[in-house]
Parts: C-alpha cells; sequence; structure tokens
C-alpha cells in the first residue's frame, strides 16, 4: 500500500562509470518519485506479448485480488487465470491434484454465477478491477474445443441446462477415435480424452464461443488463452477447414472496439507438433502460441547441464518471437509428474532465460504445495527476489536488443540500446565466480547484481564478479525504486497446532521491517528469519502481523494461526441430508498432510455420522455407497462431498457439505 509520494535523493552507481587508474566509482545524486509499481511508473510492461505473465492456476478470484499488490512488485504485467466456465461436478472446495481437471470440461460457454470453485462472476468482475488499478492484465483460460463429456460420444447431460441448443442438435463428430497428431482429421476432430470433440465448424459452436469472449471482455478481461488450440481448425485445413478463428477472434476484437479497446491478447496452445500437414503460421497469423519446443530445450539444457543445448535454440518454423509464449513448466507438465519433483531453483534458471528472451512472452506456473486446496495461492516461490529481479530486468529492457551466448559453464544473456545494458547470468555448471568472461554490449564500468547485491565489474569486454547461491544474477544499474517483498511459510490456512508453531518470514527490499505477535511490542527484523509462534492460553488464535518499508511505502500483513490442545479423536458430522443418504451405506475418506487416504467406517443415526480419526489426519470427505456395500470403490459411490478441514474440536455442521 502506498502510503505517500516522495522525492527521494540516493547516492547511485552511474550506468557508465568508467574505470580510471585508482578504479574509483563515481556516484552521482539521482531523483526518484515515490510511486506504485504500476505501467505508469515503469515497473510493468503495457503489451502482454511484451509482458512476463503470473499463471495464477487455481487460484480463486478473490486469492488474486488480495495478492495484487505483490504482483505487481514481482513485476508481473499480466495474470492468467483458470477457465471461469461452468464446472462440471461442483464439490465445494476441494484439493488440487483431484479437481483441477474439472475447469477444462465445461458445462457451457459462459462465465459461472454459482457453484464454481474459482468465485463468481462478480468477483472476476471486482479482480479484473483491482488489476486495473496497477496496470495488470487479465488472461482468462477458454475451453472452446470441447464441452464435459458422458463418453468420448457423448455430451455430459449438464450441457443440456447451459447449450440446449448444442446439446439438442448433438453437434459433436463421433465414430473418429481419439485426437492424435497422425492425421489431419484426428487432429482437428478426434475425440480429447473421455470428452467429444465439438463441432466448431458450426454457427451455433462459433456464436456461443464468440458470446462467452464478449462476456469477459465486458468485465474487464485483457486476452485469452485457448485451451487446445491446436485441435480447433483453421481456414487452411482443406476439407476439415473452417472459419472458427477469424469469426471468433475478429469478432470479439470489433467488439471491443466499440467499447474503446484496442489491445486484445491471444494466444493458443499448440503442444508437441501442430499436426501432420499443417504449419504453426495457420495460427499465428490470429494469435500467438505456446513455444512447447523451445520451452522444453530451454528446461533440459538447464537440468543436463547442456550449454551447446542453450546455444542452439531455435523457434518452429512458421514462429517468430513476437508470436511465441515461452515457460519453464506448464500446468499440464507439473500435474503430469513431468516437471513437479525438479527443484524450484533449476526451475527458476529455465524461466530466468525463458523470461528474458526478446520479444517473447513468458508465462511463470505458480506451484501449489501438496496440500493446497483449490482456491489458495500455494507456494510463494513467485515472489522470490530471483524471481522478482528477472521479471524487473525484462520490464526495463523491453525493446532492447538481445544476445546470448555461452562461455565457461555459464550461460548470458545481454539485453541492451544504445544508453543501457544488462546482461542475465545463470551459473549451469555451479562455478558462481566469473573471471573474465566475455560481454559484448557493455562499456568498462562497475554494475549491480540485483539479486546478490554485490558489485560486478567490466574492463576491456571482460565481466568479473561472484554470482550468489541461486545460480543467477541479474546485472544493470536500474534506477526504479525498488518496492518492500514479505511472504511467509505458512499462513495459517494449513490446520492447526497444539503447542508452539514455528515459520519462516522471507523479505527483502527493506529499509525497516517489524513483526508483532498477539498485538504486543513490534520486533525489528531483516532478511529471512526463522519465528516460533506461541500463546499462553491452551486454546487460542495466534496473531501475527508484519510490516516492512522501503522508505515510504510501505507492505502491511495479517496472518492468524489456531492453537488447539483438544486432542480429537472422533468426527462428529450433524446435520447430514437424511434425504441424500437414505438407504446408503456412509463411509469416511479419510487423510492427513501429503498421506494416502483411507477408508473409515463410522456410526450413522438420524442425520448424524460419527467417525474415528488418527494422530497428524486433518481432512476428510464422506462418500455414500449402496446400500449392502461392504467393499468400497470410488466407482461404484452414489454421491460424495467436497473435501473438509477436520475442525479444531472435531465437530462439524454437515449442512454446509456439498453433495454430488
Amino acid at each position: 500500500m502506498l502510503k505517500k509520494s516522495v522525492f527521494i535523493f540516493i547516492s547511485f552507481i552511474l550506468l557508465f562509470a568508467f574505470l580510471g587508474c585508482s578504479e574509483t566509482i563515481t556516484t552521482e545524486a539521482i531523483s526518484y518519485t515515490e510511486q506504485a509499481p504500476t505501467v505508469e511508473s515503469g515497473y510493468l510492461v503495457d503489451n502482454i506479448q511484451d509482458a512476463n505473465i503470473l499463471h495464477a492456476w487455481n487460484w480463486s478470484m478473490t486469492t488474486i485480488e488480495g495478492y495484487m499488490e505483490e504482483i505487481a512488485i514481482a513485476g508481473f504485467s499480466a495474470i492468467q487465470i483458470s477457465p471461469m466456465q461452468p464446472q462440471k461436478d461442483y464439490y465445494g472446495v476441494a484439493s488440487w491434484g483431484s479437481s483441477w481437471w474439472k475447469f477444462y470440461q465445461p458445462l457451457g460457454f459462459s462465465i459461472a454465477t454459482e457453484n464454481h470453485a474459482l468465485g463468481t462472476k462478480a468477483e472476476l468482475e471486482s479482480m479484473c478491477e483491482a488489476a486495473d488499478e496497477y496496470g495488470i492484465k487479465i488472461i482468462v483460460d477458454v475451453v472452446a474445443n470441447h464441452l464435459a463429456g458422458g463418453t468420448n460420444e457423448s455430451l455430459n447431460s449438464d450441457v443440456l441446462e447451459y447449450e440446449p441448443e448444442i446439446y439438442n442438435q448433438n453437434l459433436i463428430h463421433t465414430d473418429n477415435g481419439l485426437i492424435s497428431d497422425t492425421s489431419l482429421k484426428a487432429t482437428v476432430q478426434g475425440a480429447m480424452g473421455q470428452f467429444p470433440d465439438l463441432q466448431t465448424e458450426t454457427e451455433v459452436v462459433q456464436l456461443a464461443v464468440l458470446d462467452l469472449l464478449k462476456e469477459y471482455v465486458d468485465v474487464g478481461v485483457d486476452g485469452f488463452r485457448f485451451d487446445a488450440a491446436k485441435h480447433i481448425e483453421t481456414p487452411e485445413d482443406g476439407d476439415y477447414a473452417s472459419d472458427f478463428w477469424p469469426t471468433v477472434i475478429d469478432g470479439v476484437t470489433e467488439y471491443a472496439q466499440t467499447l474503446g479497446i484496442t489491445d486484445l491478447y491471444f494466444y493458443g496452445e499448440i503442444l508437441n507438433s501442430v499436426g501432420t500437414g499443417r504449419s504453426y503460421s495457420d495460427y499465428t497469423q490470429y494469435m500467438s502460441i505456446t513455444e512447447n519446443g523451445l520451452s522444453y530445450n530451454i528446461r533440459n539444457g538447464v537440468l543436463t547441464k547442456n550449454t551447446e543445448r542453450l546455444m542452439s535454440l531455435s523457434y518452429q518454423t512458421g514462429v517468430t518471437p513476437d508470436k511465441a509464449v515461452l515457460w519453464a513448466e506448464s500446468h499440464d507438465t507439473y500435474a503430469s509428474g513431468e516437471t513437479d519433483s525438479i527443484s524450484d531453483l533449476k526451475m527458476t534458471k529455465a524461466y530466468a532465460i525463458a523470461a528474458t528472451t526478446a520479444y517473447s512472452s513468458a508465462l511463470y506456473f505458480a506451484r501449489p504445495a501438496e496440500t493446497t486446496l483449490i482456491g489458495e495461492c500455494g507456494t510463494n516461490i513467485w515472489q522470490s527476489i530471483e524471481v522478482t529481479e528477472i521479471n524487473k530486468f525484462n520490464n526495463y529492457f523491453v525493446n532492447a536488443n538481445e544476445y546470448s551466448y555461452a562461455e565457461d559453464g555459464f550461460y548470458l544473456r545481454e539485453r541492451y540500446s544504445s544508453l543501457d545494458a544488462g546482461v542475465v547470468i545463470v551459473d549451469i555448471d555451479g562455478n558462481q565466480e566469473l573471471d573474465k568472461v566475455t560481454v559484448s554490449n557493455f562499456a568498462d564500468g562497475y554494475y549491480h547484481d540485483q539479486i546478490g547485491g554485490t558489485t560486478f565489474t567490466v574492463k576491456n569486454g571482460k565481466i568479473s564478479g561472484m554470482i550468489g547461491e541461486s545460480g543467477i544474477a541479474v546485472i544493470y544499474n536500474n534506477t526504479f525504486e525498488p518496492k518492500p517483498t514479505v511472504y511467509v511459510s505458512d499462513d495459517g490456512t494449513h490446520g492447526s497446532f497444539s503447542d508452539t508453531k514455528v515459520i519462516d518470514i522471507y523479505s527483502y527490499n527493506t529499509t525497516e521491517a517489524n513483526y508483532s505477535i498477539n498485538g504486543g511490542e513490534k520486533v525489528s527484523f531483516e532478511g529471512n528469519i526463522e519465528l516460533s509462534l506461541e500463546h499462553p492460553d491452551l486454546n487460542a488464535t495466534v496473531t501475527l502481523d508484519i510490516e516492512v518499508y522501503f522508505n515510504d511505502y510501505v507492505i502491511e500483513k495479517h496472518y492468524e494461526y489456531i492453537k488447539s490442545n483438544i486432542v480429537v479423536e472422533e468426527v462428529v458430522v450433524n446435520n447430514i441430508d437424511t434425504q441424500t443418504v437414505s438407504d446408503s451405506v456412509l463411509v469416511a475418506w479419510v487423510w492427513g498432510g501429503t498421506e494416502d487416504g483411507r477408508w473409515v467406517e463410522g456410526v450413522y443415526n438420524n442425520g448424524t455420522f460419527t467417525f474415528d480419526i488418527d494422530a497428524g489426519d486433518d481432512h476428510f470427505l464422506l462418500v455414500a455407497f449402496p446400500s449392502g456395500t461392504t467393499d468400497y470403490n470410488w466407482n461404484i459411490n452414489e454421491y460424495q462431498t467436497n473435501d473438509v478441514e477436520i475442525p479444531a474440536d472435531g465437530i462439524f455442521d454437515g449442512s454446509t457439505l456439498v453433495w454430488a
């Protein structure tokens, strides 16, 4: 939160301070205007194709809105949100691993107004308004290739409520098998798993998708990511061609222009290949696309310490940098298990290369924790100093030239203009110390590593210095004033504690930082600290308040943690809907932390179900099986509830359960 605007005069290293015989640093007083991190302040960029995008995967609209200032400070000029179309099988709050895919089996082409785990249309509009205050653009994921399926050749019966015309006319492709890149027909008319391919060549489907995009524009969305874009035909697809893309994209562009909006952004998901006999340019004439192959080579070049692979990076034929979206990982690679075991540090190294590529946009996937529920933020690595400074470097050098090369086990990405120069260095081999590594576009002088805080020296076209433990250096003399950053390892939403809770506080770019426990005296701190949370009472709420400053700009955070000394050995669920579970066998599915769940039988009596739990159990859901069932199997259940956190006293109001 910005308290007030001031002019701050500090001493700063001149960008091109030439080395004399004494090699002293020349300094000069520079005037800074205290501003919020916006496009206007020079902190962010305006064009999404030049931006780094935070993929707030599975975050709710209220969660995103609550983090908007922090997202801006982290240098993300755009946010990509999950689909907000009516979702299949709404069970309320659930774990991300069990439910994220439901957003990709929507029931129709409209914005959900209820029964959506990420929020409502009104909450989306509120979030977009908050983003506008910072100049942050919102990109929404759009599922247009398919709707929820009953089988791979039938629509889910719930689609009828939202899209009666599509459902009643059965506007799907049948008898085409599953999607495949081996033929044009299989690519654009094959079914995707257990949900059928829509007849996107029909006017009914095209206008339904167009109406959805218009609705998004009305609530403030700035761009669209088209899921499975390569599986929707283009006008160049011969016998299978259609005008889907010009109808939809030109249509919403023209509609936006009537509202004074001239900069809508579009990109499509194209994975692995574009398909047999097709060209990437069939899509790039309408939109940017994911550059999956280049992104893969970046990540694997880092993982295998292969600088030769990194030096041979190239775009697919028909793709130019200004039509490419890169990433270190995506939600698909993470959820499928391809990248989830790769360390945050290695992933950040790959992101450093992708995110500083000239003219390409880069997507940063905000990883969930194993216990993260749908709607929650998950881990906070996206706020780390490494990610933040990578983003700010990209924003500072937008439209600047690029030169990349490798030397002595380091990968260097220079960005330069006639006035400024900077370099991002990724330590591929773990050498840490650069000793006279070649740079091509730097004047002799001293340059600041924005991550490590150390000074690098350039003399006679050679750079020397020490890279910090992260293995990433972001080296240039940035004249934009830093903003303070703070986040915690546990925000209090992951269960109670019984005695003492130890958390970590991470902070940087602070001139002053304080915390207070339970409303007590403010305690100053610096950098990253470990903190023990306690309360004298057996059962209480422990509060933690943090404020961090950079000069007059302050960030204030409030957290609450539940201390409970009640030993819960059983859970009592009251007020269960008796009609839902009549003549059924009611069983609990119980789990704790990252452990696998297990079936727990209990006692049901007139709307109350009681079951035992073990130490460490923290979540449950209820499942109703057909009468007489003794062998519990997910495939035969009649109903199930949303995931529920076990209350501190073990008593839960069953009237709030969502059964499906």
